[in-house]
């Protein structure tokens, strides 16, 4: 149950991702899924029962395929690689501070359920 629970929320999330990359192009969508996944994330955290299926969909499965450092990685080095070293540092320091950001307040207001 567990691992199918898994596979479906990553099925998920990777399609929303998807979607909201359709809409919001290029770095920007990468930082506006980054930042989402990292509110919902925690959010999510303080309420979470580790062991439940539903846990095991929503933040393992679904927030996990959402939201994926590796393309916050791949984007820094393709900016730094054509030159843009500046468009690489700040996108890595907006993306890295507002995912603390976001974390820290998705986590206070999980914690006030």
């Amino acid at each position: 149950m567990t691992l199918l629970a898994v596979a479906i929320g990553g099925c998920l999330g990777a399609v929303f991702r998807y979607i909201i990359l359709l809409k919001i192009k290029g770095t920007r969508g990468i930082v506006v899924i980054n930042w989402l996944g990292s509110f919902l994330m925690g959010f999510s955290l303080p309420i979470a029962i580790e062991t439940s299926w539903l846990s095991m969909f929503w933040i393992v499965g679904f927030l996990g395929a959402f939201t994926t450092f590796s393309t916050f990685a791949v984007q820094f080095v393709e900016n730094w690689i054509k030159g843009k070293q500046r468009k690489a540092i700040s996108y890595a320091l907006f993306t890295l501070l507002g995912g603390f950001v976001f974390v820290s307040i998705g986590w206070w207001l999980g914690s006030l359920i």
